[in-house]
């Protein structure tokens, strides 16, 4: 396999960022170009203190999750549905099919490291402007890509994604940890993803199973993490009054930032007659974020695939896998 750092001797495509560890990096990766012609022309998104000014980032930090509205204009959104149509046609190795697995209607396709894959993404990644929107977000300096995401549940799709937060998935350490979901499609709030106000507060690292209903999967396996404490029971802590559900009705375009902590969840797309729901996640992160080898991660599926990030524990994020985009931005 071709490392990523001969590839960055023939064709520097990750200028600008601070780079250690000796990171095994699926080769598909190398083929995407920097941008398409098409691709150069696209508008940044708003500026940072444009698209979170000072209360919308104090709301983001209090409740744990916010909406942002328009933050990606059409030309953007033509570009990402055109990336997504290509990836649904071909998968990355990460990819899972979590309807198929359950054995339920629809499609419920949930894929990752698609910039690496398709020059709409990598555009998106890198030159957006998305990485300093994150940052401001978290009142950091800088703004680490660690993977993007995308999730496509078409009309007729009963399989909802599961009441979760996104720390206990993953290999990390840290407080600046961020996602930023942009909807590609309209989304209603009975169709869209809840977050339980404040929930980021907790310190939960609960245990945690695929997407797909069972413990893990073909590509994403979970170790059993041991002493980790169950799922809350959400749906009846709203009943009761307990937490406060925030859910918005979302446009396409409109993005939701929430924090890795943050307990969230979404039904699925059942009406056969409804529209699709594509949404597409980049997550983020900040200066205190390190690696963490933590049992019940996803990082033994990610290494399976050829997605290594080559770091000790407790070694800062920053490396070939995941680059400081923000350090690009400001050259």
């Amino acid at each position: 396999m071709l490392s990523l750092r001969g590839a960055m001797r023939h064709g520097a495509w990750l200028r600008g960022a601070t780079l250690r560890g000796p990171a095994r990096i699926n080769s598909t990766s190398l083929a995407v170009p920097d941008a398409l012609p098409s691709l150069e022309a696209l508008p940044p998104l708003p500026s940072p203190s444009a698209a979170l000014p000072d209360a919308l980032v104090e709301r983001f930090r209090a409740d744990g999750a916010i909406v942002v509205p328009s933050l990606l204009p059409p030309e953007w959104l033509d570009a990402l549905r055109e990336g997504v149509e290509r990836n649904l046609a071909n998968p990355g190795p990460l990819c899972d099919e979590h309807a198929a697995a359950q054995g339920t209607g629809g499609r419920f396709h949930d894929d990752q490291f698609l910039w690496m894959r398709h020059p709409e993404f990598k555009h998106f990644v890198w030159h957006s402007g998305a990485a300093a929107i994150a940052a401001r977000a978290l009142g950091s300096a800088s703004a680490h890509i660690f993977y993007d995401q995308l999730m496509v549940k078409e009309p007729g799709t009963v399989a909802p994604t599961p009441w979760h937060n996104d720390t206990s998935y993953w290999q990390l350490k840290g407080e600046q940890i961020c996602s930023i979901w942009v909807a590609l499609d309209d989304v209603p709030a009975e169709r869209g993803l809840g977050y339980v106000k404040g929930s980021h507060k907790w310190g939960l690292r609960h245990a945690i199973t695929n997407f797909s209903g069972a413990a893990h999967s073909e590509r994403n396996v979970y170790t059993d993490a041991g002493q980790l404490e169950p799922v809350p029971d959400i749906a009846a802590g709203e009943a009761s009054g307990e937490y406060e559900v925030l859910r918005w009705d979302m446009k396409a375009g409109d993005a939701l930032i929430f924090a890795s902590a943050a307990m969230h969840g979404a039904p699925g797309n059942a009406s056969s007659s409804g529209a699709r729901r594509r949404g597409y996640a980049t997550r983020w992160c900040g200066d205190d974020v390190t690696f963490a080898r933590l049992p019940g991660t996803m990082h033994d599926g990610w290494k399976a695939a050829g997605y290594d990030c080559g770091l000790d524990d407790g070694a800062p994020i920053c490396c070939e896998l995941h680059p400081n985009i923000l350090a690009k931005t400001q050259e």
